[in-house]
């Protein structure tokens, strides 16, 4: 619309340009055919027009403008080019008008993309009675060229308004009516990475953004209430089966000296019990930082952490007869809410039940990143199951018929989540399986 405003605007400016260049050129021409209409009064009263026909064409030589005189009967008596044809229209018109007495027409516009003469025609008067004509025929190719120059600077002058129209009026408005989809595009990936508490602002936006505001806060509403109403459930499931699975253990603990079948249930109740704890886990660890807001506690060396777990784990691989090989570790400050044990304790349990002795851990730094990898020579995983290492639940096609729940990875890598952290799983050279659980260095640590 603003574009459209200014085009309208500048034809009436282009029209003023082209018909202002055409008068200035007639009146100037005019006051040259009204000298000739007076030198002709006497040479044609008298017929002699030596001198007049002189005067012309020392005029066309110096102002490359032909003329001529006609007399009263439209004929031509004297000019600075032969070959006038008096029948031609524009002269036609011209001398029927002058040798009329009637004033002249208003002279057509000089548009660049246009050609043609100017035809100006004076009458040669003498007490009132017309005795003929003195007309110039003047080029306007140079008038018109700078015509064009004007026009072409009135369009560039038109390209800057428009820019600053654009830069002063419809870029803050493009700004008020894009800062909102950018909010909400920012808000909807704090959502994804588990923020649900996102909300976005719906003051001072369009109708149709503030209805769309509302309409994002109020799914993330439902969806903040639906995850803790989750969490709210597996907390007081977790609760409520604590108690009698640790009664029925009890109970079953005594029997089992009397039954073995006893045993298989004494193992299911332990196993039961670590899904439970292992729900308990994920519902306390939603949410990426939960528990890390307002911590004031010196960063954990991961490295000093991971081998003083290890000294356990070194006698339960020796009892199994598995080989436990401890890699490089290089300390590294990490968030100290970070559960290195309970990481741990899952990484070695799968190395030892899914992959192949022997099995390497280690702890390095890559950039702003401090590693804690655990490798086994096992059979490893396929490019599609390594992308669902850590979901709740899922287990490998190969693994199903071993014991666990699906749920170990799947709290490693809300763990790591916690603190700001990842979870990969990879292939090494060689065989096997890695997994990396990558969480951010601390950059104040000292060694």
């Amino acid at each position: 619309m603003v574009v459209l405003l200014a085009i309208i605007a500048t034809v009436p400016l282009a029209n003023f340009i082209a018909t202002s260049a055409s008068r200035t050129l007639f009146l100037s021409r005019s006051n040259d055919a009204d000298w000739f209409a007076t030198m002709a009064e006497a040479p044609l009263q008298s017929g002699d027009i030596a001198n007049l026909r002189e005067m012309a064409v020392r005029y066309d030589d110096l102002y490359n403008t032909p003329v001529f005189i006609v007399d009263d009967n439209n004929k031509v008596v004297a000019t600075s080019k032969s070959g006038v044809d008096t029948n031609e229209p524009d002269i036609a018109i011209a001398l029927g008008s002058t040798l009329a007495g009637r004033l002249p027409a208003e002279p057509p516009a000089l548009w660049p993309w246009q050609s043609g003469e100017m035809v100006v025609a004076r009458p040669v008067a003498n007490n009132g009675r017309i005795l003929g004509a003195a007309v110039l025929r003047v080029p306007t190719d140079d008038n018109r060229l700078e015509v064009r120059r004007s026009l072409i600077l009135l369009l560039i002058g038109l390209l800057i308004s428009i820019g600053a129209i654009i830069a002063g009026i419809v870029r803050p408005i493009s700004r008020w009516v894009i800062n909102p989809v950018k909010d909400l595009d920012n808000a909807t990936h704090q959502i994804t990475r588990g923020a649900l508490d996102t909300r976005v602002s719906t003051d001072g936006r369009a109708p149709e953004l503030r209805r769309l505001g509302d309409s994002f806060n109020s799914m993330a509403l439902s969806l903040h209430q639906a995850r803790q109403r989750e969490r709210e459930f597996v907390a007081d499931a977790s609760h409520q089966l604590r108690t009698p699975l640790t009664s029925a253990r009890i109970h079953i603990e005594g029997l089992s000296r009397l039954s073995p079948t006893a045993r298989f249930a004494l193992s299911d109740i332990d196993r039961l019990g670590r899904i439970v704890q292992r729900l308990s886990r994920l519902a306390g660890s939603d949410r990426p930082g939960a528990d890390a807001e307002g911590n004031s506690e010196e960063p954990l060396d991961l490295a000093q952490a991971v081998k003083e777990r290890l000294v356990g784990w070194k006698a339960v691989y020796a009892a199994d007869d598995l080989e436990l090989i401890i890699g490089d570790m290089v300390p590294g400050g990490v968030a100290p809410e970070l559960e290195v044990d309970d990481i741990l304790d899952v990484l070695l349990d799968n190395a030892s039940k899914y992959g192949a002795p022997p099995v390497e851990v280690s702890v390095t730094r890559d950039g702003t990143e401090v590693v804690l990898s655990v490798r086994d020579h096992g059979l490893g995983l396929g490019s599609r199951d390594l992308k669902k290492v850590g979901e709740r639940f899922w287990r490998s096609a190969h693994h199903r018929e071993m014991p666990g729940t699906g749920l170990g990875l799947a709290i490693v890598r809300s763990e790591a989540a916690r603190v700001g952290g990842r979870v990969v799983a990879r292939p090494p050279i060689g065989g096997g399986l890695v997994i990396e659980v990558r969480v951010p260095l601390i950059d104040d640590y000292e060694l």
